[in-house]
């Protein structure tokens, strides 16, 4: 994982892959390069429902953003954001909305900023999901948010990359930050009994991550629970993304056959 302190290269280098676009490659969209195709490619090789997968982390955030703006919601912080495109929060919510998103990686940050540039409403700042500190103390959240703290936080897709530790101090940090009334919403799934008996797809899949500097870190959904407090869960639970989104798509199925796990969860916590 790189570290936020980097500089960026330039949004247009297509010597190496990058993450951003791969996920950006895998959701259907054309802010990629053939290097960032050619990475892809290989990650399909090891995880072919790779694609499946994002589109209903993707579908989700949607929904969820919908929700909250119905709710009132105005004022959006998003974590882990990847690119800004295929239907992201600021493509989908009411005009007006404020909103930030963030990332890691310099160079999809960079990407993020000349997407957004024509939206006077949204910035993009480089933060790592460990650390929300970053945005919350931004001279850029201060001015767009101002005094504002009841707000709805996004974290989708990026639990399996912190550790217990890192998830643990991000929820207490946003908990005191926030108002009360705010929410976080987020997917995950569950695969831990994969990791604890060994299976050799899943170890494979883990150590291709590893080598590209994001570890996972696997978790039932109990102990997710546990790392999230002060904030919590609705009544409504964890949820298969599907049963949010009140579709019927196979993906989850797909997962489940082949991963032997139990499919890709959507959830939403108050404070």
């Amino acid at each position: 994982m790189q570290n936020a302190s980097e500089q960026p290269r330039s949004i247009a280098d297509a010597s190496q892959p990058n993450a951003g676009r791969i996920y950006d490659y895998l959701l259907g969209g054309n802010h990629n390069f053939q290097v960032d195709r050619a990475a892809a490619s290989v990650l399909l090789e090891i995880a072919p429902l790779m694609p499946g997968t994002f589109k209903l982390i993707r579908w989700f955030l949607g929904e969820a953003v919908r929700r909250l703006a119905a709710e009132g919601f105005d004022h959006m912080l998003d974590f882990a954001s990847g690119l800004p495109t295929i239907d992201h929060i600021h493509e989908i919510t009411p005009k007006g909305t404020k909103i930030i998103y963030s990332d890691i990686d310099p160079v999809t940050v960079t990407y993020g900023e000349e997407i957004v540039k024509e939206f006077p409403e949204v910035r993009y700042l480089l933060c790592d999901a460990a650390q929300p500190e970053i945005v919350l103390q931004s001279e850029a959240l201060q001015r767009l948010f101002g005094p504002v703290r009841r707000v709805a936080i996004g974290y989708n897709g990026i639990m399996w990359f912190l550790t217990d530790e890192q998830v643990g101090n991000a929820m207490k940090v946003l908990a005191d930050w926030a108002d009360p009334g705010s929410t976080l919403f987020l997917t995950t799934d569950e695969t831990t009994q994969l990791f604890d008996e060994g299976d050799p797809q899943m170890a494979i899949f883990a150590e291709r991550y590893r080598k590209i500097g994001q570890p996972i870190y696997p978790r039932s959904r109990e102990r997710l629970i546990e790392l999230m407090a002060p904030w919590r869960l609705t009544e409504r639970g964890f949820r298969l993304v599907e049963e949010w989104l009140d579709v019927e798509v196979s993906v989850n199925k797909d997962l489940a056959r082949e991963w032997k796990g139990l499919g890709l969860y959507g959830a939403f916590f108050v404070r």
